[in-house]
């Protein structure tokens, strides 16, 4: 292994401690976080239709509040996907990274039923999961292009 990429490692692996604690304080110990009734959605894309239909259909949603929940879905995971096979320094495929977002995203919706911090949506588990795997995506997209300029290189 050689220094730059034991410092690379290493560097993922304190982004990937600090991405999980700002993941905990975000998604539990915010001040904004009020237990809430359990309240939960088990049908796929309901939220994201409903979300889509009260901004463009109905203008009842500003946008900030339509973006936040669609997009801040996305891109809470990205970081996950990407970090992931950096921290464990191997290739761990699609289905692999697909399996790993859907525990961790599942258990955060559990989680926050069982808590009462945040309604358990099975959207949120479709969005995250799909943000995990861009960032994957992002992940292999850099790492051909940083092994094409290597090979250039030599």
């Amino acid at each position: 292994m050689t220094k730059i990429h034991r410092r690379t490692v290493l560097a993922a692996r304190v982004c990937f401690c600090i991405y999980l604690a700002f993941l905990l304080y975000f998604l539990f110990l915010m001040e904004s976080r009020e237990s809430t009734f359990r309240e939960y959605n088990l049908v796929p894309f309901r939220s994201i239709r409903m979300f889509f239909e009260y901004y463009f259909v109905y203008h009842e949603f500003s946008f900030r509040y339509w973006f936040l929940n669609i997009f801040g879905n996305i891109f809470l995971l990205m970081p996950f996907g990407f970090l992931l096979p950096i921290i464990l320094e191997k290739s761990l495929g699609y289905i692999r990274i697909f399996l790993f977002s859907l525990l961790l995203t599942a258990g955060i919706e559990l989680a926050q039923f069982y808590t009462g911090l945040g309604e358990m949506d099975i959207d949120d588990v479709i969005l995250n999961v799909l943000g995990s795997m861009l960032g994957y995506g992002l992940f292999r997209l850099l790492r051909a292009t940083a092994q094409r300029r290597m090979h250039i290189h030599t």
